[in-house]
């Protein structure tokens, strides 16, 4: 897929995020790189420094933190273009980056500095708004999850990440789905059963 057809998915997402004129958009396509991976590569790593924000054009990833045990836990899924995979606290403190991102099938995405995303927030308002309703939606995901963890059992959780994760089931192994809901394969085995029953 060339770059065009990318930047040709990705303008609908983000005007509906927040709009963005085409003179804008036009304005800022050239600070715009294309990167793909194959399934096993990292966008990045626990400990990078991460500068950029990648948004995804297709393909499928997974966020994990990893233990000093060497123990993975999933943190968050990619699937749906658009969905922007950085680390906050890297891309705005310079501070190496908590968790990694692992590619798990072919994927493509469109990504930016996030400097010059500030530079172009100061400079033009509609990306301004734009960063910021980043922000808010990432804000709310996070406090969806947190309350996910606290209010809700094994089986709701699971429950949940069929809601939101429908389309990806089949592509991530148990262990990766078992790991995000924070139980074991075995567990995840038994709720399965039940649910069959």
């Amino acid at each position: 897929m060339n770059i065009e057809k990318q930047f040709d998915i990705l303008y609908p997402i983000l005007n509906d995020i927040s709009p963005i004129s085409k003179e804008n958009w036009n304005m800022v396509k050239p600070f715009f790189n294309t990167k793909t991976l194959n399934k096993g590569e990292h966008l990045f790593s626990i400990d990078d420094k991460v500068e950029d924000f990648y948004f995804l054009i297709s393909g499928l990833a997974r966020y994990y933190y990893l233990t000093v045990e060497g123990k993975e836990f999933n943190k968050s899924f990619a699937e749906k273009q658009g969905h922007l995979l950085s680390s906050i606290s890297s891309v705005s403190h310079g501070t190496p980056c908590p968790f990694s991102v692992e590619v798990l099938s072919d994927f493509t995405c469109l990504h930016i500095s996030y400097k010059k995303l500030l530079e172009l927030g100061s400079e033009h308002k509609q990306w301004n708004d734009l960063l910021l309703r980043v922000y808010e939606n990432l804000i709310i995901k996070k406090e969806k999850r947190e309350a996910d963890f606290l209010l809700l059992n094994a089986r709701e959780r699971y429950e949940k990440f069929l809601d939101d994760y429908s389309m990806i089931e089949d592509a991530v192994t148990n262990y990766h789905i078992a790991s995000y809901l924070g139980i074991t394969d075995v567990a995840l085995s038994r709720i399965r059963k039940e649910m069959k029953n």
